[in-house]
């Protein structure tokens, strides 16, 4: 990936990120989406929160290169803007239209939905998008100097795809998409922390405190372990109070498989170059995990729950 347009998005983060809000809404509402005329009704609406949350996810990649231009001038000069292939201004300017981009489609989904009468809750998805960009302008410059803080406000920002996904057509909470929730939390927040190890140097010289540069590596890893682990243990509790099938029991093993092997390489292993890799690897396993979570959406109603 050649583009320094592309890379400063960071599109497999991004398609992440928005894969959570259309995986929640299909976890959540399984029925709409058997019938092909109700998932025909709401597919402008699905168009929307795909572009919407796309461009939501990459302005906070975007606005963290910019607000980051002295640390990636250490810890990563490769970066599109401390390599000189986009200027700083640029990155800004950006960084500014994917939000309004985001927004718009948020007021567009409400709007769509109302005008069609299908009952999608209106005002979820202006105020989501409203509180994203919010916080993602927030993290960018503030909370992301605060070590866990930081951290913390990512994932929370994972959750909210989630949440969103659960609220924007019943405005009912599911017990089974939030469980999906708590796993994919755990999972990215023990990823941002771990980040960290690779990034001592250049946050040190530019005070940014983490939890890497207080307690160091070795401490570091050992609670990003123990914070990954619990997506385990979350990801289990669908199955005695959501009524999760056999298909979902199936799959999530191995995405525990995979979870347990980051855990331990973990602390086995926690270079930075090593810590690189792990941070690929629970991005696949986030990846890998939505797809068991799809398949619970669409498979779930005609197989039989573990506990009936």
């Amino acid at each position: 990936m050649t583009n320094p347009w592309i890379r400063i998005m960071r599109p497999f983060n991004c398609l992440l990120l928005t894969m959570c809000a259309i995986v929640g809404i299909m976890v959540s509402n399984p029925e709409e989406f058997q019938v092909a005329s109700q998932l025909l009704a709401h597919l402008p609406s699905l168009i929307m929160i795909f572009i919407g949350g796309w461009a939501l996810s990459a302005s906070a990649m975007v606005l963290n290169d910019y607000f980051d231009i002295e640390v990636d001038k250490i810890n990563d000069p490769k970066r599109p803007i401390p390599s000189g292939e986009i200027t700083p201004k640029q990155a800004l300017t950006f960084g500014i239209i994917l939000i309004i981009i985001g927004i718009l489609m948020g007021i567009g989904i409400d709007l769509y939905e109302f005008l069609n009468g299908s009952g999608l809750q209106i005002g979820v998805s202006i105020v989501t998008s409203v509180i994203c960009a919010i916080m993602a302008a927030a993290y960018t410059r503030y909370m992301k100097r605060f070590s866990i803080i930081g951290n913390l406000a990512v994932s929370v920002g994972v959750w909210m795809g989630f949440l969103y996904g659960d609220l924007v057509l019943d405005f009912q909470i599911s017990p089974l998409t939030q469980c999906m929730a708590a796993a994919a939390f755990f999972l990215n927040f023990g990823r941002e922390v771990s980040k960290g190890i690779m990034d001592v140097e250049g946050d040190r010289e530019n005070n940014v405190t983490t939890v890497a540069t207080s307690l160091g590596p070795k401490w570091t890893a050992i609670i990003s372990s123990a914070i990954i682990f619990l997506a385990i243990p979350a990801s289990i509790i669908p199955i005695f109070i959501a009524e999760a099938s056999w298909v979902y029991l199936f799959s999530i093993n191995v995405i525990q498989a995979l979870v347990l092997a980051v855990s331990i390489w973990m602390l086995i292993d926690y270079r930075p170059e090593t810590i690189k890799k792990i941070k690929y690897m629970v991005l696949v396993t986030m990846l890998l995990a939505l797809i068991a979570f799809s398949l619970e959406a669409f498979l779930g109603l005609i197989v039989s729950p573990v506990i009936p």
